[in-house]
């Protein structure tokens, strides 16, 4: 039984925003966020709506889990649901699915929760603050050992729809959704920066930098760094002078030493990243910030082990795992963790795709210092939505102040009005001044040419 793509992107946007609601016995979801429900109604809201019938209060299908309970393996249920006997004999294409734990005589007794593309969903007994209520991120597993049986919802999903690239995010490893929008740019940029342009090599980059980085949480080493501190071999000084703790191991696959800091700097300026070609050895720290965390894995992923790629392609988990690590320390680890995000295939692309990129730029509220080569100092001030709305200003303001310099009167008419305190712009007083002065200047240039002072 398809169902299209933007019906079930819309669904899980749904039940996310209702995150952390209470649970309601009998309860029915509505377009009140703060709305809590039960198992079994949160369930019925997602069948209704993948399909593209969903409708405020408790339906009659599908309303209990004991709608479900008596339905033979391979028959048919609420909503076009088909029972099956394991978790394992639900196709990988199935819309939704479902796992059951039926207890004696139903009711508060039995549970139900499950999976919408990808996304976990459960609304638990009890209160949010001892783990009941509303739940995506920390629902049960359809393989839960406390389910006792199962049904899907048949695939596929038609249609592009709105692909959200967090939400694969999400799902290819296993972070929060809320987090995964946090980090998406930083990954983003990594991904592009490290050539991880099909999905086997993007399956990599998320296995092997998650597990170096403590499932994206360390952009910096723990440990001090005061043992590098006279690392000649790493660049630092042989004196006892804090080298060490400057260059300790920063972004997500930890650059050490100032001499790989120097090596960083040179590529990223090469790229156009940053200004200087020295940027981060006399910047350190701001190795640590998220916004570099990806692009300092790209570094080592393509320049200090420059056949990790290759190995990518061949989907050689234990090969990269020896480039990065030296050896084979949590092999296991990053081999689930690229399979898991592999199972997501060609929507990996997501990621990196160009678009997202510039909606993820335009939605960024990282300050950033001017570069102008006059700014006086590289205080952050401007996000980049700020700089393109100045340059804007700066550019017509410099098109009508020339325009007016070489005799155009429209211009002139303008340049003036600004200088008499009149117009929107007038609240800048040093634009004022600016256009005051240019009018003295048309004024003595006229007088210069034809001998009147006014």
């Amino acid at each position: 039984m398809p169902a299209l793509r933007q019906n079930v992107e819309d669904t899980k946007s749904f039940i996310r925003v209702r995150v952390g609601n209470e649970y309601v016995y009998g309860g029915a979801l509505s377009l009140n966020v703060k709305q809590g429900t039960d198992c079994s109604e949160i369930a019925q809201t997602v069948l209704e709506m993948v399909l593209g019938r969903w409708r405020q209060g408790r339906q009659s299908e599908g309303a209990t889990t004991e709608s479900y309970r008596y339905i033979d393996i391979g028959a048919v249920g609420p909503f076009g649901t088909i029972r099956v006997a394991r978790w394992q004999d639900i196709p990988a294409d199935a819309v939704v699915k479902l796992a059951f734990h039926h207890g004696p005589g139903g009711g508060a007794a039995s549970h139900m929760w499950g999976e919408v593309d990808g996304m976990k969903f459960e609304s638990r007994g009890g209160k949010v603050v001892n783990g009941g209520g509303l739940h995506v991120d920390k629902a049960k597993a359809i393989s839960d050992p406390y389910a006792h049986a199962w049904a899907y919802l048949p695939g596929p999903i038609l249609g592009a729809g709105v692909v959200d690239p967090a939400d694969i995010l999400a799902r290819a490893t296993g972070i929060s959704y809320s987090r995964a929008q946090t980090l998406l740019p930083a990954v983003a940029n990594g991904l592009i920066q490290s050539q991880a342009n099909n999905p086997n090599r993007i399956a990599m980059w998320l296995a092997q930098v998650g597990h170096e980085s403590d499932d994206f949480n360390a952009t910096a080493e723990y440990a001090s760094g005061d043992a590098y501190d006279t690392r000649t071999d790493l660049g630092n000084t042989p004196e006892v002078d804090g080298d060490g703790r400057l260059y300790k191991g920063r972004s997500w696959i930890q650059i050490t030493g100032k001499h790989n800091f120097g090596l960083f700097s040179s590529w990223a300026h090469g790229k156009g990243l940053v200004p200087t070609p020295d940027y981060f050895v006399v910047r350190p720290l701001e190795l640590s910030e998220l916004k570099w965390a990806g692009i300092g894995a790209a570094w080592y992923w393509t320049v200090a082990r420059p056949t990790i790629n290759a190995r990518s392609d061949a989907r050689d988990v234990e090969a990269v795992t020896r480039l990065i690590n030296g050896g084979t320390n949590g092999l296991s680890h990053r081999r689930d963790r690229f399979n898991r995000a592999l199972s997501l295939g060609d929507s990996l692309l997501a990621l990196i795709n160009e678009q997202d990129e510039w909606e993820a730029l335009m939605a960024d509220n990282t300050l950033y210092p001017s570069p102008s080569p006059y700014r006086l100092d590289d205080k952050a001030v401007l996000t980049t939505r700020e700089t393109m709305r100045q340059i804007n200003g700066m550019v017509h303001a410099n098109l009508i102040e020339q325009a007016a310099l070489q005799g155009y009167v429209p211009a002139i008419a303008d340049v003036a009005k600004l200088a008499r305190g009149e117009g929107p712009g007038a609240t800048d007083k040093w634009k004022v001044g600016q256009a005051q002065n240019i009018i003295r200047l048309i004024q003595a240039n006229l007088a210069a040419q034809t001998g009147v002072t006014k």
